[in-house]
């Protein structure tokens, strides 16, 4: 995605910072917003995708948006459905954040729904009359605007907000069998470690269904990180708290560390417990209540 230096805008080579190739990438919009998408140790291929735009918009003032998407891997095209939906959902949602000047929040959630059923029908474009599951790819998408966070998911990519101090959380939903023994009251460390526990049990592709998203909305009370990963990362630390370790841990010491050199650690650390899946981290730093984002 792009970085206008004002405001939010249409994909523009000149106005971001990309660095690597599809098997290791980076994405530089601004200090405060970034992130890496990386082929991890065991994969031969990179199936996950990154899509980010980051600006300070002229009334609502710092905005970004993030997508994450995991393909499939039992999908044929995994790797391009990912791409597809990366980058339709958050050029969406870009284009709407740069021209609005009020809106909603339930507004702003009936655009996010509108950004996954865009990203779907692109999928099902390319798809063309294949198989049910030859495209399949999960899409998790964060918003933060006008001070808010909205977060919505489909499949196992995952939004989490790890505040400075506090408690962090996790923002979005798993569509999983793993979730769904959860909610039966199993445990999460032995629902997430079963046999099939990343099975999952909605996605964006032919034979999907109905796109529709979980989402949630949240109100930032002081500083931390909007955190947008793919499960190559949650995978090593699932549990908000266990995140919020990983991420304190990872950005100690170093006040000036940018939102991408964090995700480039964070990388970096899940590659180190064994890197079994491509691994994908988005962050976006958002400061105290009422002060800017840095520059």
């Amino acid at each position: 995605m792009t970085l206008d230096s004002s405001a939010i805008g249409q994909p523009s080579p000149g106005h971001i910072t990309v660095a690597g190739d599809s098997d290791h990438f980076v994405l530089r919009p601004c200090a405060w917003a970034g992130g890496v998408c990386d082929r991890g140790m065991v994969h031969a291929t990179n199936q996950d995708c990154l899509a980010m735009a980051a600006g300070v918009h002229a009334s609502a003032g710092p905005i970004a948006v993030v997508a994450v998407s995991d393909g499939v891997s039992t999908s044929a095209h995994a790797g391009e459905a990912a791409r597809l939906a990366a980058s339709v959902a958050a050029a969406g949602i870009a284009d709407v954040l740069q021209v609005a000047e009020a809106m909603s929040l339930p507004d702003l959630g009936h655009r996010v729904r509108e950004a996954f059923v865009a990203a779907n029908d692109a999928i099902l474009a390319a798809a063309a009359d294949e198989d049910p599951g030859s495209w399949a790819c999960t899409l998790a998408l964060a918003v933060w605007w006008r001070g808010r966070v909205l977060a919505g998911g489909i499949g196992d990519s995952r939004c989490y907000w790890v505040p400075r101090k506090g408690t962090a959380r996790l923002l979005t939903t798993d569509d999983s069998l793993a979730q769904a023994r959860i909610e039966l009251g199993i445990a999460r460390q032995v629902a997430e470690t079963g046999a099939q526990a990343h099975a999952i049990l909605k996605w964006l592709g032919p034979g999907a269904g109905d796109p529709e998203p979980s989402l949630q909305a949240f109100d930032p009370d002081g500083p931390g990180w909007l955190v947008v990963c793919s499960d190559g990362l949650w995978n090593y630390a699932s549990a908000p708290s266990d995140l919020q370790t990983v991420v304190r841990e990872a950005s100690a010491g170093d006040p000036a560390l940018g939102a991408w050199q964090l995700a480039d650690r964070l990388v970096e650390w899940a590659n180190r417990q064994g890197g079994h899946d491509n691994v994908t981290v988005g962050i976006v730093e958002i400061p105290p209540a009422g002060r800017p984002a840095r520059p």
